[in-house]
């Protein structure tokens, strides 16, 4: 049944390569990042069920790589013919799974015990504003006025946000992991583009997973394996959940979504996430919507609509 399973994600990860002869690259990318965006969007609702039966970051974060490290390792051992070529990026692959996929999740699951759901959403989808400031600054050219606007428009998105959150018992100290968790997201998104269009979409995301897999159990060796069999048949479910539909799928989609649209593109489509997030927050785990809440979203989602817009004039 596994090697079935990961058989299936091989072969989707390479249609995903191929579809591009048949349609439009542009549209293909723009669907794929959707896709990401709407998976990812669950990642917090997971998270959020799974400390409701007891669950804490650390010992989620083990459990959640425990389970999708294994599909990541049978899908490069299939792609293993074509590893030759590329050895000379692993040290960078193991780089990006570092920043993109350790310590940008492991400041969201921490952020997750202090925030809510649609606060953590929120700020996490102001990324593209980050991955833009930093293609100016290593660009060593200043933002356009139509970029600057954007801007002040997401951040002030970000501004309405915090009273409502801190009303609802959010933590500062969590509002601020939550923007570090932002700023490293970033900075994957930025410097993945030409490692993906070098490598392809399916060594790139394997390699950068089990980078991430492996910086994970170093981080948390301390801990004791006995803690981590202590937990209700949900918080496994939820792991499951959390590694196969919000770590393994979205990590392919995402990687292709980039390599066809680039990471700016990639990046404003995928501020589709808070929306599915505040729905499923409501809907599932009971949270509150203040109207600082929706006021912050609004702010946030045109801003980064701006923020596209200005990107494509330039």
């Amino acid at each position: 049944m596994f090697r079935r399973l990961t058989s299936l994600v091989q072969s989707f990860s390479n249609r995903l390569n191929a579809a591009s002869t048949d349609v439009s690259v542009i549209q293909l990318g723009m669907a794929l990042a959707l896709i990401s965006s709407l998976l990812f969007s669950l990642k917090p609702i997971f998270i959020k069920q799974a400390y409701a039966y007891g669950a804490n970051a650390e010992l989620l974060m083990i459990i959640r790589m425990w389970i999708a490290c294994p599909f990541y390792a049978a899908i490069l051992y299939f792609e293993r013919h074509s590893i030759k070529p590329f050895r000379r990026y692993i040290p960078a692959l193991i780089f990006m799974g570092f920043i993109g996929y350790f310590l940008s999740s492991y400041l969201d699951f921490l952020a997750l015990e202090k925030i809510s759901a649609q606060a953590e959403r929120i700020i996490l989808y102001a990324y593209p504003s980050l991955v833009v400031l930093l293609k100016s600054i290593a660009d060593k050219s200043l933002p356009s006025r139509r970029t600057i606007v954007a801007l002040v428009v997401i951040y002030s998105g970000i501004l309405l946000l915090l009273p409502g959150e801190l009303n609802l018992n959010g933590s500062t100290f969590g509002l601020i992991l939550m923007g570090l968790c932002a700023l490293s997201f970033a900075f994957y998104v930025w410097l993945s583009k030409p490692l993906i269009s070098a490598i392809g979409t399916t060594f790139f995301t394997s390699i950068a997973m089990l980078s991430a897999c492996f910086w994970t159990q170093l981080h948390l060796i301390h801990l004791k394996a006995e803690n981590l069999i202590q937990f209700p048949t949900e918080v496994y479910a939820y792991a499951l959940g959390l590694a196969f539909f919000c770590t393994v799928i979205p990590s392919y989609t995402m990687s292709a979504a980039i390599a066809r649209i680039g990471p700016e593109n990639a990046a404003i489509t995928g501020t589709t996430g808070p929306v599915f997030t505040v729905i499923f927050s409501i809907m599932i785990l009971g949270e509150v919507l203040t109207v600082f809440h929706v006021a912050g979203l609004i702010c946030v989602i045109i801003g980064v609509f701006l923020l596209g817009r200005a990107s494509k004039t330039q």
